[in-house]
């Protein structure tokens, strides 16, 4: 377990204690903030780690690209859902709140839903109905114990529950592929090591990753090299995290994060703040 202090909040990021449950989910994270006059915006990121957060008493104002949070003693418990492709997405708090958040590795969640991911999912960004009030039931003992590992066990014993059979050989080979490669693997490419048409992979990819391979691949690339800088950032320069995240060269990486971020990956880099101990960066705006 670590956490993160910024000012008047804590962050705190723990990964499952169930071995069946660390396959499908990397960590869950905690972050709350009980000072009534809390005000902070932050930004995250493309991520092909796909997460459920959830707010307890807060309203949750959801637009494009931009969420807002206020408290909201009526509201109850909100999960929402966010798979995040292509762009920059502003969080702003304002008041004190409580939440949790639940990161699946890739590929994790599909282990847990009884349908294909398109059927359920059909936003980028929103309220998550999917488990039911039993998932509600669950969390309001989550919130009720104060201890971090009793939270991770009851979490963990409701995601065991819930597993799944998730058979879908191509679209699991196809993933792993794109996130060995950096993303630097082609739609032709994969399809001809996969021994699969390019149609047939195109359809099945969208369906349980409610994405394109393109979109997917893109987003690998800007994630591993957000990764690699933050993890090597003391040995490194940003010609070399180009190089491993395959780039084609310095003009396309620049060109791809900005059209992400509106900023160069020299000016944001360095701005953004590593939370927990796993691969949460948020940009804390002044």
């Amino acid at each position: 377990m670590e956490d993160s202090k910024k000012d008047n909040d804590i962050f705190i990021t723990q990964k499952p204690a169930s071995n069946k449950i660390s396959k499908y989910i990397s960590y869950y994270y905690l972050h709350k903030s009980e000072d009534q006059n809390y005000q902070k915006n932050f930004i995250f990121y493309p991520n092909y780690k796909h997460a459920i957060t959830v707010y307890k008493d807060s309203e949750v104002i959801i637009s494009n690209d931009e969420s807002t949070i206020k408290p909201s003693k009526n509201s109850g418990l909100q999960p929402l859902y966010s798979i995040n492709k292509e762009k920059s997405i502003k969080v702003s708090i304002s008041g004190a709140f409580d939440k949790i958040g639940i990161v699946f590795n890739p590929l994790g969640i599909n282990h847990f839903l009884e349908k294909p991911l398109y059927e359920i999912i059909t936003f980028d960004f929103g309220n998550f109905s999917h488990f039911g009030e039993e998932f509600k039931f669950i969390l309001s003992q989550v919130y009720a114990v104060k201890e971090v590992e009793k939270k991770v066990n009851l979490l963990d014993d409701f995601f065991e529950k819930k597993l799944k059979p998730f058979d879908e050989p191509i679209v699991k080979k196809a993933v792993g592929e794109i996130i060995i490669s950096n993303g630097g693997i082609k739609v032709a490419e994969l399809s001809e090591k996969l021994n699969v048409n390019r149609k047939t992979l195109l359809r099945l990819f969208n369906k349980h990753t409610f994405m394109s391979v393109e979109e997917y691949r893109k987003m690998v690339m800007f994630r591993q090299a957000f990764n690699f800088f933050h993890q090597n950032k003391e040995k490194t320069n940003l010609t070399d995290v180009a190089l491993f995240s395959m780039y084609y060269d310095q003009a396309h990486f620049i060109k791809h994060f900005k059209s992400i971020t509106k900023e160069t990956p020299n000016t944001l880099l360095s701005k953004v703040s590593h939370l927990g101990m796993e691969d949460t960066y948020w940009y804390f705006e002044d």
